[in-house]
Parts: structure tokens; sequence; C-alpha cells
């Protein structure tokens, strides 16, 4: 359920309905971490997921510890498999950009 609640957000977020995403986001993850426990790398997505539709509403405050922690898990995952997970990249990517957001939004 949580993969669909998840799509279907990703999609709204795509399609410019940020505000419906959020909440099918946020009970995605609710799903994932019940049936998987919070270091789960489904968990990671879910929470890099979630922080990419606060950044797109200029929230980067509320996203950068979610995205840190989406960061966290999927290191955990490799330093316990010794494999790196297929969405570590796009996640540190993510994680890099969002910086660089809250970098330019510093006062001068």
């Amino acid at each position: 359920m949580a993969i669909h609640l998840n799509n279907l957000a990703i999609l709204l977020q795509a399609t410019n309905r940020i505000e419906e995403a959020e909440p099918l986001m946020r009970q995605a993850l609710e799903i994932n971490l019940a049936a998987f426990g919070e270091q789960h790398p489904n968990v990671a997505i879910d929470l890099n997921n979630l922080a990419q539709v606060l950044q797109d509403t200029n929230r980067i405050e509320e996203a950068e510890p979610l995205m840190r922690r989406s960061l966290e898990i999927l290191d955990t995952f490799r330093r316990q498999t010794g494999h790196e997970h297929p969405y570590f990249q796009q996640a540190n990517e993510n994680y890099q950009a969002l910086q660089r957001a809250m970098r330019s939004n510093e006062p001068d």
C-alpha cells in the first residue's frame, strides 16, 4: 500500500499538486515505519521523498533533517551489508542540492 501512496504522491508532485502529495507521502512513511522499522531503506526513501516535497514548498528547514536522516539510514545499510544502496547516490545528490538552496537563502 505504501508504494502505491508514494507513487501517487510523486505523480501529484510532478503535476504541481504538491499540497495533495504531502499527506500521501506522510502516510506512506507511517506505513513503512510500522512495517519495517526506523532503519529500513524504504523508510529512507520515504523520508527523502517527503523532504523533496517540503523543499518544493520552500520549507527547507523542515526538509533538511529528513534528508539527513535518509542518508544516515542508507549509510548504515552500506556499513551493515558492505554494499551501497541503489538509492544512495540520488539521496546524496538531493541533500547536496538542499544544502546549496539553504546557503542561497542565507542573508548576506
